[in-house]
Parts: structure tokens; sequence; C-alpha cells
């Protein structure tokens, strides 16, 4: 048994933030009050009016399959737990398309200290239907386009509308493959001025607007997948005045930084999709504190630094961003950006629904999947305790938030000395 005192109770599922007390046993929440006296053989954890929420849980963390399994799953793991992530959605590269690939996440999940959730590809890399029924039997959260954009229209018809016949989310990515293909930064004076391949915003627009379409079409829920433009965010909300059953994710990265940030041709920010105008920046803000962004994601990928040496646009995108998902939603919060309870909703309670999960709120009966944190500590990400992996957009960052406990099925995964 834990009981946490003196804790600044954050539930984004019930709009509460305030002081209160919370009970842990046998991996779950048993009861939440003003305060609570120990009991006999309770381990008491005074939290001193810094927060407890709900464990985040990130719907894009992407990692390398091998004929052996997962590659570099634990160390996946372990930066979930150090950076207060309770569950993630695992994107395989390649994708799962088949049911009997699940196996091997399966296996890896036994001994994963975090919820660890698989997802289904819907098309493969030949352009193969994959098998959405069995894949959903066999354990995937999501199904998606494993975020290549199907071209063939009537494919993807095809596909959500198989989809559409289990109540299966369907995650499209929020790109039009031919105006992305062969680019590397944001069309604007910047990308024109450093000679780099570069695709218009207009590309995220149109996939949205064709998505919806297509969701009119077969019924299907979409999750649009990284929406990173203000244009890509217009199109979204008139989909949504149809009445479609959609949602829409975000990377943090695309909160937190912008195309300036690739002027230097740093490779650490030659990321997918690139980084946009500061204008979308602020327009991705604006749309996570009204609620236009449903779910942000670290979209998380380790790349070492051998596959980022080299020229930006022949570097690897991607970033290890796992640890810094929760300093980065804090920064926003100190920043008067966005409420600190609605930026913990995108990564909690919204996702859990979404996924139909127990956890993701505080509540007698839900899992003690936990994130223990101070939401106002500085910290300079890779350099005060957070453990940087090989290539992060995020490192030597200054930021605000750090992790103290994270605490999942009641067992507490994380704590850092001191």
């Amino acid at each position: 048994m834990t009981l946490f005192r003196q804790a600044r109770l954050i539930d984004p599922a019930s709009n509460h933030d305030g002081l209160g007390a919370l009970r842990v046993r046998a991996g779950d929440i048993v009861e939440i009050a003003d305060d609570l006296q120990p009991l006999d053989g309770e381990d008491v954890i005074d939290l001193g009016g810094k927060a407890l929420a709900p464990a985040l849980i990130d719907m894009r963390v992407e990692a390398f399959m091998s004929a052996g399994g997962a590659a570099g799953l634990t160390a996946t793991a372990q930066a979930a737990a150090a950076g207060g992530v309770g569950t993630i959605l695992l994107h395989a590269q390649p994708g799962l398309s088949r049911p009997e690939r699940f196996a091997a996440i399966e296996a890896a999940a036994l001994d994963c200290p975090v919820n660890l959730l698989p997802t289904g590809v819907l098309v493969d890399e030949a352009g193969e239907l994959g098998e959405a029924g069995l894949m959903m039997r066999a354990g995937a959260a999501l199904l998606s386009d494993g975020g290549r954009p199907i071209r063939d229209a009537a494919l993807a018809r095809r596909a959500l509308s198989y989809a559409s016949t289990f109540d299966a989310w369907t995650a499209l990515r929020a790109e039009d493959a031919d105006l992305a293909v062969g680019t590397c930064a944001h069309e604007g004076d910047l990308a024109m001025r450093l000679g780099l391949p570069a695709r218009p915003a207009a590309g995220e627009r149109l996939a949205i607007e064709r998505g919806a379409v297509l969701a009119e079409l077969t019924g299907a829920q979409i999750l649009f997948d990284r929406v990173t433009t203000a244009e890509g965010l217009s199109a979204l909300r008139q989909a949504r005045a149809r009445g479609l059953e959609i949602a829409a994710t975000a990377p943090v990265t695309h909160l937190m930084f912008n195309a300036v940030d690739t002027g230097a041709f740093d490779a650490r920010y030659r990321l997918e999709p690139p980084l946009r105008d500061e204008e979308d920046r602020l327009a991705l803000i604006a749309a996570l504190a009204e609620g236009d962004i449903d779910i942000l994601v670290s979209d998380h990928r380790a790349c070492t630094g051998e596959s980022k040496a080299h020229p930006f646009p022949e570097a690897e995108a991607g970033s290890a961003n796992l640890e810094a998902l929760l300093p980065a939603l804090c920064t926003l919060a100190a920043d008067s950006r966005v409420r600190l309870v609605d930026a913990l909703r995108a990564v909690t309670s919204t996702p859990a629904q979404l996924l139909g999960l127990a956890q993701g709120r505080l509540e007698p009966g839900a899992p003690a999947d936990l994130v223990a944190f101070d939401p106002d500590a500085p910290t300079v990400y890779g350099r005060s305790g957070l453990s940087c992996e090989a290539s992060s957009a995020f490192e030597g960052r200054r930021l605000t938030g750090r992790v103290l406990i994270t605490m999942v099925n009641g067992v507490m995964i994380h704590q850092p000395a001191g």
C-alpha cells in the first residue's frame, strides 16, 4: 500500500486541480480525499505540494523490429519510465500487418515496466491489405497506415471500410504523399534561402480533406496523425463541423520548435514532418488550449549519432523525445500558453478514452498508473538527471518540470536518486 499526501492532484478527466491525498492498494487507486491518515504497513510519500497526475499515455513511439524482436525496446521503456510515461503505443518498423508478428511484442510486454500496446498496419509496404480483425484479436490497440500515406484512394477506402467493421480507430498520416516526396523542410523563405527541398503546408490540408471524404464514404473513425500546420488545423475544424468521428494528434516537438531551428543545418532538427513556421507553432499551441488537438505525442524515434552524421537532407529523420514530453508541457504551462490540466488531458484521459483504456484518470478503481512531478523545477534537458539518448532535438534546451516518481499498476518503476 502507498499513500500520497500533500499532493497537488491534477485529474484532467474531471478537470480537477487541487491539494489532496491518494491511496494505492493492490495496483489500483482505492481512495482520494482532502487528507488521509496512514494505515499500518503503508508507505507514505509526502509530496509537499508537488503534482500527482495520471501517468502519461504516449500514442506514438517508434521501435525497430528485427527477427529477434523489438530492438532497443528496453532502452525505450526505461526512457518512458523516466519521463513519467506509463503506457506507450508502439509503432513498429517495419509495421505489423500480420497477426503472427504480434507475438514478439506480446513477449516483450511481459518484462516491460510500462504498458506496451502495439499498432497494426492496415496496408503494408507491398500495398497488401492487412488482416484487421485478426490483428485486433492479437492485441492491436490501434490500426494505422504505418506512417505512409496511402496513395491509392480506392485501396484506402477498402482499408477504412474493413477497419470500420471492427469499430477500430485508424491513424492516417496527415500528409499528401506526392507533395512530400523527396523533401526535408517546410516550404518558405528559409528553405528557399538554404536550398532545401521543401513541402507546402497545403499538403496537410489536402490529406485531411481527403481523409474526411473517406470517413464520410466508409463511416470509419479516423485519427489524423501528426498535424503540424495552421492549414491542417483549419481543414480539421471544417471536417469536424460535418459531424465526422475524427480526432487528431500533434508532435510535441512542433509546439516547442520551428523552422528557424533548422537554419544551422543541425540534423537533430531533421524531423518528419519537418518543423514549420512560427505561425504554425503558435496555432498548434492555441489548438491544444482550445481542444482542437485531441492528443499530443512524443513522436519518439531514437536515431543513432551515426545516422545523423550526414548532410541535413540525408540525415535520418527522428528525435528521442520520450523524457521531454512532460517537461515540454510544463514549460508551455509555465509560459502561460496553456493550462497544465489541459495540456495533461492530451496525454492522459483523452488517449485513454480513445483507446478504451482504464487508466488515464484519478478515481477509485482506476489502475494506479501515476506520475509525481515538480512542474516548476528548471532543468536543462540531458544535463539535470534526464538521460538524453543518441540524438534529441531537446538536448541542451532549458525546460521546466522534473519527474519525481513514476508508478505503473501500483509498482514504482522510476524514482531518481535524491
